[in-house]
């Protein structure tokens, strides 16, 4: 293929490598996507549990620990997995990403169990680590021999995701990051700057060929891409500029081809065998939808993602007896074609469409120390919720494949307020206005800086059928006033004929006035945390 190609015409066709989509009413273009309508399950569900687990968790380091191992200053999350991984593992030089892959052992996971435990707290989908951004593939994948079951645990993971996912009866999710990998591993490509090792490359730039290594036979480039150094933006570091470095489209357009076919073929190969009800695809930002685009996409576009979610949509039909269960996640809008995700952020009001907002606790991968709270994830559940939106909520696990005895708490909490309140979450839908009162939870990972003290003013609202469901924010000590349930407000067009506390056999005295729904004091909380008042106009 030519660099002169124009990249905004490459068909993926054109480079002869990729498979036809599965026949069906979806063509591989966005206008005949946005036929696409959200399946009910995805709507009842409300609320999912991702396990955002693979190698990385082997540096302890948190999110993004392959790439900052090659980044010799202070990282965005104010730690260094620069110097800790040297203190662990030694120097990227001799010691790289590479060689933490056999390191993840997984020896104490137990996927069963997890699962059970999952939908206990109230999970209706469970979503998966396909394949992060170190392009590390989490099953036995035919398209990069650098995966899960020819190195480290030497087993095909997001096979025993499915086969315990499918005995709970909760559908599978897979995520897919490696859109960026190609231009992300840039800073192992460099070396030290300074220091004694200065100028001695890292593991990516030593042209290593494997021969007599526990490597031997794999290709550094399947896993790393090419040095990328002469396409640069001028006076930009890969290690530091992370999203900036790489231009917006590649000279080397062969190169680019190349890695679109491998990422398509890998994402064709997972959806075909694994069956996933739902994907999810990260970026973030305006139109960074990958190869479609600049951004995560940046360096080549093709028509791969329509390609891939036209695929994905098909597929389902056909193994659904004619009724479509899939669901694509992407962060940028794409009119109805997609369901947009939004990470650690919701949104202002109630959207028209249904989305879904991907959080966690601290970072995404494992790192010690991580703060725990289960009104932390009520809180994020009913913020969400009230806006038509589902959270799929991420509870890290250590690279043995064990949660922390925090995410244990969470989840047993968790069940035993659901079992409480589901009733009032889950197959939902918003109501008029998503809530009222002053206090919002603010965005971002979960936290310390996110746990802040709701007051007995604060309530988020969903109905089902005639019922509507008035979540008080915290456990109220006094009597607490409704104020868009005021007679004359515009909000509130019948009177209100009962409430009660959801999971009490106990009846609460109330009048509605024109300020409000006067409710006063239970003589018994069925649960802790937030509570429910089911209100029958």
């Amino acid at each position: 293929m030519s660099n002169e190609t124009n990249s905004s015409e490459i068909k993926v066709e054109d480079f002869g490598l990729l498979p036809n989509v599965a026949e069906g009413p979806f063509k591989p273009t966005w206008e005949s996507l946005q036929q696409y309508e959200c399946p009910d399950w995805f709507r009842d569900a409300k609320f999912g549990i991702w396990a955002h687990w693979g190698p990385q968790a082997v540096g302890e380091a948190g999110d993004w620990y392959a790439k900052f191992l090659y980044c010799p200053t202070e990282d965005w999350y104010g730690h260094n997995a620069y110097r800790k991984h040297i203190e662990m593992f030694g120097h990227p030089s001799e010691n790289g990403y590479k060689d933490i892959l056999p390191l993840w052992k997984a020896s104490k996971w137990d996927p069963e169990r997890l699962m059970s435990l999952y939908k206990k707290a109230g999970a209706k989908y469970f979503m998966a680590m396909g394949c992060h951004h170190d392009n590390f593939d989490c099953w036995d994948s035919k398209h990069q021999p650098w995966n899960s079951v020819r190195i480290g645990p030497q087993k095909d993971i997001l096979a025993m995701w499915k086969q315990a996912a499918e005995k709970e009866g909760l559908p599978l999710g897979v995520s897919f990051h490696a859109d960026y990998s190609w231009w992300w591993w840039q800073p192992a490509f460099w070396s030290d700057l300074e220091g004694p090792l200065a100028g001695v490359p890292y593991d990516a730039a030593q042209h290593l060929d494997g021969k007599g290594t526990w490597w031997e036979g794999l290709d550094l480039k399947d896993l790393y891409g090419i040095d990328l150094s002469d396409e640069y933006v001028k006076g930009l570091d890969p290690r530091k500029e992370f999203f900036h470095a790489v231009p917006e489209e590649l000279k080397n357009q062969e190169y680019a081809a190349w890695y679109c076919a491998k990422w398509y073929n890998r994402v064709k190969d997972m959806i075909d065998n694994y069956s996933p009800e739902l994907l999810y695809f990260d970026g973030g930002g305006n139109d960074w939808i990958p190869f479609l685009s600049k951004g995560t996409g940046r360096g080549f576009v093709s028509d791969a993602m329509p390609r891939i979610t036209a695929h994905h949509y098909n597929s389902s039909i056909d193994r659904n007896g004619g009724k479509l269960e899939a669901v694509m996640n992407i962060k940028t809008p794409k009119g109805k074609a997609v369901i947009l995700d939004c990470e650690s952020h919701f949104n202002d009001d109630i959207l028209p469409e249904p989305w879904q907002n991907d959080c966690t606790f601290g970072e995404w991968f494992y790192e010690p120390g991580f703060y725990y709270s289960t009104d932390l994830v009520i809180h994020q559940l009913l913020e969400v919720v009230s806006r038509n939106g589902n959270l799929m909520l991420n509870l890290p696990l250590n690279a043995d494949g064990e949660l922390d005895p925090g995410g244990e708490l969470v989840l047993e909490e968790m069940a035993e307020w659901i079992s409480v309140n589901g009733q009032g979450i889950f197959s939902t839908r918003p109501w008029k206005v998503y809530g009222e009162g002053p206090t919002r939870m603010p965005n971002g990972n979960l936290g310390k800086a996110n746990d802040i003290p709701f007051t007995e003013e604060d309530f988020r609202f969903l109905v089902k059928g005639p019922m509507l469901y008035a979540f008080c924010m915290t456990v109220p000590q006094g009597s607490v006033l409704i104020k868009s349930l005021g007679y004359e407000t515009d909000l509130c067009e019948k009177p209100v004929s009962s409430v009660k506390v959801l999971g009490s056999p106990v009846s609460v005295d109330w009048s509605q006035t024109p300020q409000g729904l006067r409710i006063m004091p239970s003589d018994h909380w069925p649960c802790r945390h937030a509570v429910a008042y089911e209100i029958l106009f």
